[in-house]
């Protein structure tokens, strides 16, 4: 039995004690850790108001930037950073004109972003494999420094949720009243989509572009498959957020393939096992329920008295 214990215990720690690629795993589990607890708290807001669409608009929008970053020799995610925050001020302005709709302004805002990254990028001969990093992330390309900058950015993105949490909170449930009480709606609005951009762009280097949507996501709506309460779903989102990460690191290194599809991939098991287990809204709960609803009508109808028919 100690021999078994053992070699699970070998099993576990061998990705982080590996000669090669112990140092880069734990900084990508720290990274992962520490993003899983920002998407928690975000992507409760993200999934409670609906605003999956705009968290799909930024990572298309943020394209342009960092074409232009590219181009000019910059830090990619600064570009990104920038253009994120320009756009989700834009979407914020456009949405509040009556003749426009919150869903076609972001339509309208980030498929044009997204053209004008692809026009400037089409314009290059060549824009090389640099490129991909931002498109897949490099979770195994994790460094001290972007420990640091992921962890300050999130300490202040926990830090403005915390000290607006009741103002978003009320807004976020019913604007209308919210509104009528005198509070900044249009700016809380604002607020938060800055938050959402913030976040996303401090993702991209683990996750990339095209899977950070589903980073931020899924832990949360699996969350909400099990709770209810708001300040719940927050710690729930983020340990799922965790597990996923650790799980998907060990699936990426023993099976070779790219870390942060593995967490995704882990989250999204995550969300169709809470999609049959839930307690209250899983697929085994309603199969039972109709079961149970079918023996109670079978039973309604034996137990009415028969009328007897005429002689």
């Amino acid at each position: 039995m100690a021999d078994f214990f053992n070699n699970i215990w070998n099993w576990l720690a061998e990705p982080f004690n590996s000669l090669y690629a112990g140092s880069l795993i734990r900084n990508a589990f720290w990274e992962l850790l520490i993003i899983s607890v920002i998407g928690g708290v975000v992507g409760t807001y993200i999934v409670l108001r609906g605003l999956v669409f705009i968290v799909d608009a930024l990572t298309h929008a943020i394209f342009p930037g960092v074409v232009i970053a590219f181009l000019i020799g910059a830090n990619f995610f600064l570009g990104a950073f920038i253009s994120a925050l320009a756009v989700a001020l834009i979407i914020a302005l456009v949405a509040r004109n009556r003749r426009v709709s919150e869903d076609s302004s972001i339509g309208v805002i980030f498929t044009g972003a997204f053209a004008l990254g692809v026009v400037l990028l089409s314009s290059q001969r060549s824009y090389g494999r640099s490129l991909e990093g931002f498109l897949f992330g490099d979770i195994l390309g994790i460094t001290s420094l972007d420990l640091w900058v992921t962890g300050i950015v999130g300490l202040l993105i926990l830090g403005a949720i915390f000290l607006t949490r009741k103002e978003l909170l009320f807004s976020s449930f019913d604007a209308v009243m919210a509104r009528a009480v005198g509070l900044p709606v249009v700016r809380l609005d604002l607020f938060l989509y800055l938050l959402i951009a913030a976040t996303v762009v401090v993702s991209l280097p683990a996750v990339g572009n095209i899977l950070v949507l589903a980073f931020l996501v899924t832990p949360s709506a699996t969350a909400r498959l099990f709770t209810n309460r708001f300040y719940l779903m927050m710690p729930v989102a983020a340990g799922l957020g965790m597990l996923s990460s650790l799980a998907g690191l060990y699936f990426g290194y023993y099976a070779n393939v790219a870390g942060s599809a593995g967490v995704v991939v882990v989250a999204t098991l995550f969300f169709i096992a809470g999609l049959l287990v839930s307690p209250q809204y899983g697929l085994f709960v309603r199969l039972n329920q109709w079961r149970r609803w079918k023996q109670q009508l079978r039973q309604a109808s034996l137990d009415q008295p028969q009328v007897e028919g005429r002689a």
